[in-house]
């Protein structure tokens, strides 16, 4: 039975998933200045999950050729069996109507609205369409991974505000350097697969300066919300330092052999969206309450 549990948990692709709902928590904070209604950020953080679940769900279901041939992803459950399609689709089915009915009973039809068609984006039109459609695909399809700050901001206030629209900023332009270092290390397995990343239809090279670019412009973005006065002198010093990690990584990158470094930035990527969300708190809660 844990067996199993443990099989279905994995569909919801659980290490994205962290990162969906750190940055979906932390706009609930930012949103209500630590005034959170409890019910309304519960219902609003487990019916976003529930539904972001259901996508990657659907994702799996519908990557199943080229999981089983990448190494990357043939221990994913569809590949080896552990559950079925159908059962896969009845689970991303529960996912995605105990969700919606989360959200709209406790929380409110834009929040919904809005995930709905993060969930269609990514399930359906990123999985079936734009994944194959170039090298880009990863720049628009990033915009799916970037939505939650705003789908968290509008779960428990009910509007669309300046400030969450910087953070899914923020998002869209670190998902391209955080993908293309692992798509590098993988260029192999995804050439095979038959899926155009970046690494494989412009080269590791192009894309190593591809990296340095966005990483340059992440850091820009980052030191923007402190220049439009969201967060304070704290914020701005983590983010610069954190940016300039996340630049000198890159750099590395650029100047390295092959796939060499990529898993470290790829790595330190995570920590770095992780620690910034959690830096805009602490700011935020340094500004409201010392």
């Amino acid at each position: 039975m844990s067996l199993t549990i443990s099989e279905f948990f994995k569909l919801t692709k659980p290490g994205v998933l962290y990162l969906l709902m750190i940055t979906a928590g932390a706009s609930m904070i930012l949103a209500t200045n630590f005034n959170l209604d409890i019910i309304k950020a519960l219902t609003g953080f487990l019916g976003i999950a529930f539904i972001a679940g259901s996508s990657a769900a659907i994702n799996q279901i519908l990557d199943f050729k080229y999981d089983s041939v990448m190494e990357r992803t043939v221990k994913r459950p569809i590949v080896t069996g552990k559950i079925s399609v159908t059962s896969a689709t009845v689970f991303a089915s529960f996912l995605f109507i105990a969700g919606s009915a989360l959200i709209l009973y406790f929380n409110n039809f834009l929040t919904w609205a809005l995930t709905f068609g993060t969930w269609i984006f990514y399930a359906f039109f990123y999985t079936k369409v734009l994944k194959f459609s170039g090298s880009q695909n990863i720049v628009i399809g990033g915009l799916a991974g970037a939505m939650p700050p705003l789908l968290g901001w509008t779960a428990v206030v009910g509007s669309i505000d300046p400030l969450p629209l910087l953070l899914v900023l923020l998002i869209f332009i670190w998902t391209p350097p955080h993908f293309w270092a692992l798509a590098i290390n993988k260029k192999d397995e995804y050439a095979k697969a038959g899926i155009p990343m970046m690494p494989v239809v412009k080269g590791i090279e192009y894309t190593k300066i591809q990296i340095v670019l966005y990483s340059i412009l992440l850091m820009v973005v980052s030191l923007l919300l402190f220049a439009t006065g969201y967060f304070g002198y704290l914020y701005l010093i983590g983010a610069a330092i954190l940016g300039g990690i996340f630049i000198q990584k890159s750099w590395k990158l650029k100047q390295s052999t092959g796939a060499d470094n990529s898993m470290s930035l790829f790595l330190y990527s995570i920590v770095y969206l992780t620690l910034i969300f959690l830096l805009m708190i602490v700011d935020r809660a340094v500004i409201t309450y010392v």
